[in-house]
């Protein structure tokens, strides 16, 4: 393992969530944040031929929610939302008043899009661990 990667994921328990071979032994602490990355193929120079290096995946970025001796649980902290709704109505009223003014009531509101968790993009056992 280069210097550039910390540890390694050695589990997988959910979409959210892996384990990683580091902890107090390694000064691994609650909250600390890292970058999930899977290695692709070698990414070759076209014109010169050169290997320059393997591609690097990002799977998701997460934060330390367990320590253990030996190991450490890290949890996505990402967040996806989905779109915000517009929405519109327009009330015609039909009193002898509003007819003479001709008045229609339009309200327009915004309604937010609801967060949730972002998943880890198929994070798997050998994937490496940057810290941030």
């Amino acid at each position: 393992m280069t210097e550039r990667y910390f540890g390694i994921v050695v589990a997988v328990p959910d979409e959210f969530t892996v384990v990683i071979n580091k902890g107090t032994e390694h000064d691994v602490q609650d909250g600390q944040k890292f970058l999930v990355l899977g290695l692709g193929d070698i990414i070759i120079d076209p014109d010169t031929k050169e290997e320059l290096e393997k591609l690097e995946i990002v799977r998701g970025r997460v934060s330390v929610s367990h320590v253990q001796q030996k190991i450490s649980t890290l949890k996505s902290y990402e967040y996806k939302r989905t779109e915000d709704k517009k929405e519109i109505k327009k009330v015609d009223s039909r009193s002898a008043f509003a007819a003479i003014m001709s008045q229609n009531t339009v309200t327009e509101s915004i309604i937010p899009g609801k967060k949730y968790l972002k998943e880890l993009n198929e994070a798997e056992v050998g994937d490496y661990v940057v810290k941030l």
